[in-house]
């Protein structure tokens, strides 16, 4: 009973301690910097999204490539035990291929709001004219 009496107010005090926090301001950006975060957050996209491709198929090339060997070895020598030594290196290439799925997704999502901006008419023109609107668009 103490030690959960203990336990309850080291939670509370540990509680009050991080409920205590100061949120700091966020500052209004210009259409200009908005836009060029976007821009910059597509190119890191895309290039650990073609890394991360690359580099999964890269490691399922290289897994097939040791098991073949290791199978080859296997024929023209009387072992027969089942060396499946590639196998885990296929199967990360495997993982790390499908990683660069949400990447990929990322760019395009960092894309279309760096156009959101071009359209919008704020980007360029020294900021001067600024023109806001809504617009639908139906692409066939």
């Amino acid at each position: 009973m103490k030690t959960r009496l203990i336990i309850l107010i080291f939670c509370l005090w540990f509680f009050n301690i991080s409920l205590g926090q100061v949120l700091t301001e966020e500052k209004d950006q210009s259409p200009q910097e908005i836009y060029d975060f976007h821009i910059s957050k597509k190119k890191a996209n895309n290039t650990a999204a073609w890394i991360t491709l690359s580099g999964g198929i890269a490691m399922i090339v290289a897994g097939i490539g040791i098991n073949v060997s290791e199978d080859l070895n296997n024929i023209f020598s009387d072992d027969n035990t089942n060396n499946n030594k590639g196998l885990w290196l296929s199967y990360l290439g495997a993982a790390t291929t499908l990683s660069s799925i949400p990447l990929f997704i990322a760019k395009g999502k960092h894309k279309e709001k760096a156009k959101i901006q071009l359209q919008n008419g704020a980007v360029g023109f020294d900021n001067k004219v600024n023109y806001t609107g809504f617009s639908i668009v139906f692409s066939f």
